[in-house]
């Protein structure tokens, strides 16, 4: 069994198909075991800080009835034999050898990374013909399931009316394969596509986050609040007298315009931080204790982990070094040691007792850590 990608140079990925075309790759992963089985799946579902859902094509209240977790297990005993399927979404927060199967994707940068999710399907189980406005991969982990999909993005699809999911009205398809464990398929942002379970099945989808120019904006327009640079307000210094009352005029529109115009021109280190704090945003499900932690020392020879919810990412100038964790911002100097912990508490996602000694020597890391603990970015092994 590998869950190591074979056979894939990234180099050619990237230049050919990402972003571009559809990309097939039998057996990916060689000899694949499903590090979770369709009765774990069921159970995950049934907890209440996990994402999940049920899409019941047929025998439901309505077609494709959508039901959302958590779950009672006693639902699994009424279902179908046929023709539903159960998603779990952020699953490598929940099973570490997912998490670590994400490892694999490295030459993508981490916060791209949207979730793990899978899917159990038995046979013709399926979420109906769609497409989706990110890049995904989809990793067939048990069973088989038959992929139709296109070759180019489809515009502006007519969808089924009153649904909850965007299943495609009319669907028509340029490619046919059937996947087996340890098969993937990738697939570019608009490419429509129909996956249907030939026999009990399960497919690991690994989607990366596009964030929508809305999202950015209202990124930067909470960096603008905090700083309080909108508070400059309309004025017309040159008020025409020459109109009706009741009439808005075009250079009142464009001074309106010039107004809210006037707020992109900012400092980079805005933008920097608007980035920063939107790609490492997240919700921190529970919040731990962080027990007797009052020092860097409380921490040192204490087994950390991180908490599931945590995303980590950095940026670096040549003046400092911006950390970004769970939508927070810290700011520390620019140095070697400095940007190698950094590195390594980014690319391995752990307090190992290596790092805390490399940081005790430094006022800013040290400090640093203490704080990543007190906000519950990391729980102590025992929680």
């Amino acid at each position: 069994m590998s869950r190591k990608l074979q056979k894939f140079d990234p180099e050619i990925f990237i230049r050919q198909y990402w972003h571009k075309k559809p990309a097939l790759m039998k057996q990916a992963f060689p000899n694949f075991e499903s590090p979770i089985t369709p009765e774990e799946l069921a159970g995950l579902a049934c907890e209440s800080d996990v994402h999940s859902r049920l899409v019941i094509e047929k025998d439901g209240i309505t077609p494709w009835q959508v039901k959302y977790g958590p779950f009672d297990e006693k639902i699994f005993q009424s279902l179908p034999e046929t023709h539903y399927s159960l998603l779990v979404s952020e699953c490598e927060k929940w099973i570490p050898e997912l998490a670590a199967l994400l490892e694999q994707f490295r030459f993508i940068p981490i916060w791209r990374v949207d979730d793990l999710m899978v899917s159990y399907a038995p046979a013709g189980g399926s979420v109906g013909p769609h497409s989706d406005e990110y890049d995904v991969f989809l990793l067939q982990a048990y069973g088989r399931r038959k992929w139709q999909y296109t070759n180019d993005r489809v515009q502006n699809p007519a969808l089924l009316p009153d649904l909850d999911l965007a299943i495609m009205r009319d669907f028509s398809f340029d490619q046919e394969t059937i996947l087996e464990p340890g098969d993937m398929l990738y697939l570019p942002p608009g490419i429509a596509h129909h996956g249907i379970a030939i026999e009990p099945s399960m497919t690991i989808s690994i989607g990366f986050r596009a964030p929508t120019a809305s999202e950015v904006l209202e990124s930067y327009l909470l960096e603008i609040d905090r700083l309080n640079l909108g508070a400059i307000r309309y004025a017309d210094p040159e008020l025409k007298l020459d109109r009706h009352f009741g009439e808005i005029c075009d250079i009142e529109i464009e001074h309106f315009k010039s107004l809210a115009l006037s707020l992109l021109d900012q400092p980079d280190n805005l933008w920097r931080d608007t980035v920063g704090k939107l790609l490492s945003d997240t919700t921190i499900v529970e919040q731990y204790e962080s027990g007797d932690v009052t020092s860097f020392e409380d921490i040192v020879n204490r087994h950390w982990i991180i908490n599931p919810d945590t995303k980590m990412l950095y940026y670096r100038s040549d003046t400092s070094v911006m950390f970004y964790c769970n939508g927070r911002a810290f700011e520390l100097p620019h140095s070697d040691q400095v940007i190698d912990c950094i590195q390594n508490l980014c690319e391995n996602r752990c307090l190992t007792l290596k790092l805390t000694d490399a940081c005790r020597g430094n006022k800013a890391l040290a400090s640093l850590v203490c704080e990543l603990v007190t906000m519950s970015a990391f729980i102590h092994a025992n929680e």
